[in-house]
């Protein structure tokens, strides 16, 4: 059972800066795609350029899946911020209310 006593702590400031990487880590992995092809010239080889290419391909599919679940999780940190501030604001006015009664 949980202790009724307990507080529960958000740090604000460590789900914003969760939710800033994850954008900025979103925002990377979907620029990555300009550069794959941009060193073609300089493989040398049509056999290296055809296996990186074929790797990129693979890596593609995986990027495209994990910038959509860094999104989904950002959707998540952020409303989770959001949820923790409104509740946080509903405790402050009825605490104040409480006070302001006595």
């Amino acid at each position: 059972m949980a202790d009724p006593n307990a507080d529960l702590k958000v740090e604000f400031d460590l789900l914003n800066a969760a939710k800033k990487t994850l954008t900025n880590l979103t925002s990377e992995f979907q620029h990555i795609k300009a550069q794959e092809s941009a060193y073609d010239g300089a493989m040398g080889s049509g056999d290296i350029t055809g296996a990186l290419g074929s790797f990129s391909g693979n890596w593609d599919y995986h990027r495209d899946k994990l910038t959509g679940s860094m999104q989904a999780l950002g959707q998540l940190v952020d409303e989770a911020e959001k949820q923790f501030h409104k509740t946080d604001d509903q405790l402050a006015k009825n605490l104040k209310s409480k006070t302001e009664k006595k």
